[in-house]
């Protein structure tokens, strides 16, 4: 059920229809099961009285004749649709399965007057009416209070403190030591970089404090960092920790180097707000409930180095019911495959087994339920799961430019290392069954301070002949890896001299490309011809124009009369003589399409 307190006016309404002699608060639900919603009066009704109030999306409304509903002649409220039967355009219609009233006058049968008919205002029955309304208006409002009282996301104050401790939390006070961390990197940021509340991080040497940020924030593109308010997990002296101390962050950010708390942690912070009291009761009903798939997610990412991106739980209540199969994409130690399999224990439901692949040995005395019993389970598949899998090749090949081609030998090599860190980190980044994205990669790489193009090629180590410029899908239950010991790799070349080469390309439009308007098609054309040549030029050892334009493959709409170009060493300001001149390519220079112009003749 709902409730939405009415207002006072409403209450006079009623209580004076009901007084002289009217129908007051008929009451219908709007369900389709229930039309028509045809009204019952004494007699014919007076359409000028008429009035209809119900809920609008959890609150209060009165509903407009002819623009929301029409009363037809039999006395039925009809409410307007359009001719496929949904609401429309202009109408508003009253939520679904939640009641709505009527108020009307009717003109009852002869010699049916009332005894009370005096509605003026200032009359003893208006008066009374006006009295009893004001009463029941601010009892429907504390009815309202009640109510959203029990809900987490309506209740505040003190009714909050009451709802929260139902899971075992308390109002954190100024007993709880805040405090602000700066979250920052060393070049500046490619993009916006969002930082949630409720990050967690540590100090890094003991006494170990534990701290979540308080707040969400952003760091903008192009900044360097972002103070985010912090507020230790636990109560009294415990959170007090110095300046510099809390710099671990436990669950990596994309994007963020370090982290860092300017001034120590103080007992002198406000008390904790409603909506901060609401994100962690939030969390915590997460895990309050034992045996559901959030409560195993979350008992198994308290492990060390185990996100819950990198757990996937599956279960099938249909065909493979009281069956639960886990697949944790993460390299656990001994140590931590025995902790996980006795969080595995203490948080399933009875009666439920969980199939994973974890290598433990199971007691001598029982086999428990949550050990991979395969061999009970021979001739169907779906219950062995393959512990060696749990990671998806990717092959990573990079051409990084830097903005200068003069960089010393030790300079090319840390530059060289940061581009592979970068590489790892950010594929790192996906869980199970998340891609790789292309341009999240790409980023990252142009993030770095010093690089100004970058050429990468993305693809999984089993499809050598398709596209390297794409997305990386691994499988359902696997998380993508660069690593040589599952079947990745990364190669990263820092190139030398950039090579910017303005193109111009003369084509014909044919077919659909003549068609309406010339210049859209022509630049339609453009974005066509620059990304074949952007994606081809890399691997050209000789530059010259019949080498360009064997790089653009002429889709229906246009075909290719001829291809010129000039060019310049970018870093150097050295222009190419003449047009399309016959280069030979060293592996330091790299060609880079900077412009294309597409003619027609």
């Amino acid at each position: 059920m709902s409730y939405a307190a009415e207002p006072y006016a409403q209450f006079v309404e009623d209580l004076l229809l009901s007084l002289t002699g009217g129908v007051a608060r008929e009451r219908f639900v709007f369900l389709p099961e229930n039309a028509p919603f045809s009204l019952s009066p004494p007699g014919p009704v007076v359409p000028s009285t008429l009035s209809v109030f119900g809920q609008v999306d959890g609150t209060f409304h009165r509903f407009v004749l002819d623009t929301d509903f029409s009363l037809s002649a039999d006395g039925t409220l009809v409410w307007l649709a359009n001719p496929d039967g949904t609401r429309a355009a202009d109408a508003v219609w009253p939520d679904e399965g939640t009641a709505f009233f009527a108020n009307y006058d009717h003109r009852g049968p002869s010699g049916a007057a009332p005894r009370l008919n005096d509605r003026n205002p200032g009359s003893v029955v208006r008066l009374l009416s006006e009295s009893f309304a004001r009463e029941y208006a601010v009892v429907s409002r504390q009815l309202e209070g009640v109510y959203q009282a029990g809900f987490l996301d309506t209740a505040t104050g003190r009714d909050l403190d009451n709802l929260v401790r139902l899971v075992g939390l308390e109002r954190r006070d100024r007993t709880f030591a805040t405090g602000t961390v700066v979250f920052s990197r060393s070049s500046p940021a490619p993009a916006d970089i969002f930082i949630s509340e409720g990050t967690r991080l540590s100090t890094a040497e003991p006494p170990l404090a534990e701290f979540e940020t308080t707040e969400d924030r952003t760091l903008h593109r192009g900044s360097l960092s972002v103070e985010v308010p912090i507020r230790a997990r636990d109560n009294g002296a415990t959170g007090v920790a110095p300046a510099r101390a809390v710099s671990v962050i436990n669950r990596p950010i994309l994007g963020i180097e370090t982290a860092e708390n300017p001034l120590g942690t103080r007992l002198d912070g406000e008390p904790e707000t409603d909506e901060a009291l609401r994100a962690r009761a939030r969390r915590a009903l997460e895990m309050a409930g034992q045996g559901t798939v959030g409560a195993l997610k979350g008992a198994l990412a308290t492990l060390p180095g185990v996100r819950e991106k990198d757990i996937l739980l599956e279960e099938d209540p249909l065909t493979r019911p009281g069956l639960v199969t886990v697949s944790i994409a993460a390299e656990l130690t001994a140590a931590q495959a025995e902790r996980a399999v006795d969080l595995i224990e203490s948080t399933r439901p009875v009666g439920v087994r969980v199939l994973h692949h974890l290598s433990v040995s199971p007691p001598p005395e029982a086999i428990t339920p949550s050990v991979n019993l395969v061999s009970e389970m021979e001739g169907d598949p779906h219950d062995s799961i393959d512990g060696e899998g749990l990671f998806s090749p990717v092959v990573a090949r990079v051409i990084v430019v830097p903005g200068s081609a003069r960089l010393s030998a030790q300079d090319r090599t840390a530059l060289k290392t940061l581009a592979e860190d970068t590489l790892r980190d950010t594929v790192a980044e996906a869980g199970v069954g998340e891609p790789v994205v292309y341009n999240r990669v790409v980023g990252a790489l142009m993030g770095i301070e010093g690089v100004v193009d970058v050429a990468l090629e993305l693809y999984p180590p089993t499809d050598l002949t398709g596209p390297r410029h794409r997305n990386v899908f691994p499988g359902r239950t696997r998380r993508p890896s660069v690593a040589t010991k599952d079947g990745g790799s990364i190669e990263v070349r820092v190139a030398g001299e950039l090579l910017g080469l303005d193109v111009s390309v003369n084509v014909t439009l044919i077919g659909a490309g003549a068609l309406g308007d010339t210049a859209a098609n022509l630049d339609a054309a453009r974005y066509q011809i620059m990304a074949q040549l952007r994606d081809g030029v890399g691997s050209l050892t000789g530059l010259s124009a019949s080498a360009l334009r064997g790089l653009i493959t002429a889709p229906e709409t246009f075909t290719v009369n001829s291809l010129s170009y000039t060019g310049e060493y970018v870093t150097a300001g050295v222009r190419l003589n003449g047009t399309s001149p016959t280069l030979t390519l060293t592996p330091q220079e790299l060609a880079w399409i900077r412009n294309v112009k597409v003619t027609t003749p």
